[in-house]
């Protein structure tokens, strides 16, 4: 029984397209000859007689899943041939396994070999049982990591695509706004967010159920990706919601992309059997620049808010600002102004104004003719403070100070001097008190 027998379970049944293709470098003629023999009931082998033609070979044929390659050869050697493999800048061609061949039992070609990138290694004379297990192994082991690889990239194709409309989904379209708003804030450069919804889709829902509410998303989805740029980013986010992100965009050139697609929309009614739909959208848009925003999720949220007041609205609108953002804006501004003096009216029935207390305000005590209010600047530096020191300190404070002379005393940190003072203006003011309570009261009671 032969060793291909064993190992091949049923080679007359492979076909010459299905077998996997085997790339054969040796400059001798007898060597390819003999490997040919050995691999050929297996697999496809393609053969060569150099480096430099192993190569190229290795470039062009994007079907070759192994290379068996002799280390002394003519123009490039094995040990080139390999290095040039492995610092390859196309994945298939880096991790393409070899497997090399030579006549000689040297532990230094060995470890060149390895060190260069070889897989494996086998000396000459071939065992042919020896070279069919590697390469099958080899072969095997390169068709599992494909498959691996192929259902990777289809699991993450499902994570970022939406399976219904064939559009990004919401998670890709937030990695990917991530990447385009860091590069528009690095160059300057603006882009607008756009919302859209389809007016009255749970009642389309709710009468016409799930196979026609489906089909009417995918026809919008496909007019939406028709009237973007190829640089745009289309998703479907939510139910009836959509997405674009308009790179290098700015908020009126958004809307004016958003007009093309309610004209679209707008101009060919949805269609299902004798079913005939016309179909109303809502846009809400942000932008980077005009908005003052600096995150994709920011700039989601905004274009949300807007989305929602084209809804409440009436629907079959672009809003561009959210409900109340002027009013809001207006309302911080006055708040920020100071208030207005109120005017306090006199008590009613009272002939005489009352006294003021120890507690008012001291420009009532000594308003004489001559005074003028001092700015608060003013009052930082001018000489009126020896004068209010001098005031405070002489005749045992019981002559009132100004108001200027007062405030120059607080503004220069020397509040403290007025505390005599104003002990002594609360013994003045408390018989003014009793007086003024004591007719108020005493004539009521007569």
């Amino acid at each position: 029984m032969s060793a291909t027998l064993n190992l091949a379970s049923d080679p007359a049944a492979i076909s010459g397209e299905s077998r996997p293709r085997i790339l054969i470098a040796d400059d001798s003629r007898v060597i390819r000859l003999a490997i040919k023999k050995i691999l050929g009931t297996q697999y496809d082998i393609v053969q060569v007689e150099n480096g430099a033609h192993a190569w190229d070979q290795v470039c062009q044929d994007r079907d070759i899943q192994a290379l068996v390659t002799d280390i002394e050869m003519p123009q490039m050697d094995g040990y080139e041939l390999i290095c040039r493999i492995r610092a390859a800048d196309d994945a298939r061609i880096r991790d393409l396994p070899v497997i090399t061949i030579t006549g000689t039992d040297d532990e230094y070609v060995r470890h060149r070999a390895f060190a260069c990138g070889a897989t494996d290694f086998i000396t000459k004379p071939l065992d042919s049982i020896q070279l069919q297990a590697r390469v099958q192994a080899y072969v095997q082991y390169g068709e599992a990591t494909r498959d691996l690889t192929e259902k990777a990239l289809s699991l993450e194709e499902q994570a970022i695509t939406d399976p219904l409309t064939g559009l990004r989904s919401r998670r890709y379209l937030m990695q990917r706004g991530e990447q385009d708003v860091a590069y528009a804030l690095r160059h300057g450069r603006d882009l607008t967010m756009i919302r859209i919804d389809i007016d009255g889709f749970k009642k389309i829902y709710r009468e016409h159920g799930d196979e026609m509410s489906d089909r009417l998303l995918a026809w919008l989805a496909k007019l939406l990706f028709a009237n973007a740029r190829t640089e745009d980013t289309v998703a479907r986010v939510s139910g009836a919601e959509f997405a674009i992100v308009a790179t290098a965009t700015s908020l009126g050139d958004a809307a004016a992309l958003c007009e093309r697609v309610r004209d679209a929309v707008g101009s060919q009614p949805f269609s299902y059997g004798d079913t005939r739909i016309a179909v109303t959208m809502s846009m809400g848009l942000a932008s980077l620049t005009s908005d003052r925003r600096d995150t994709i999720e920011s700039l989601l949220k905004l274009a949300n808010q807007r989305l929602n007041r084209a809804r409440s609205e009436g629907g079959n609108r672009i809003c561009a600002s959210v409900m109340g953002e002027a009013a809001a804006a207006a309302v911080e501004e006055v708040t920020l102004a100071p208030p207005a003096p109120v005017e306090q009216p006199e008590p009613a029935g009272i002939e005489n104004s009352p006294p003021p207390s120890a507690l008012g305000d001291l420009a009532a005590l000594d308003a004489s003719p001559g005074d003028e209010p001092v700015d608060a600047v003013e009052i930082a530096d001018a000489p009126a403070v020896l004068d209010a020191e001098e005031s405070v300190a002489t005749d045992d404070a019981m002559d009132l100070i100004s108001v200027d002379r007062a405030l120059a005393l607080l503004a220069a940190g020397k509040g403290s001097l007025l505390g005599p003072y104003l002990e002594s203006l609360v013994r003045r003011v408390d018989p003014l008190l009793e007086f003024y309570h004591g007719r108020r009261f005493g004539s009521s009671g007569n």
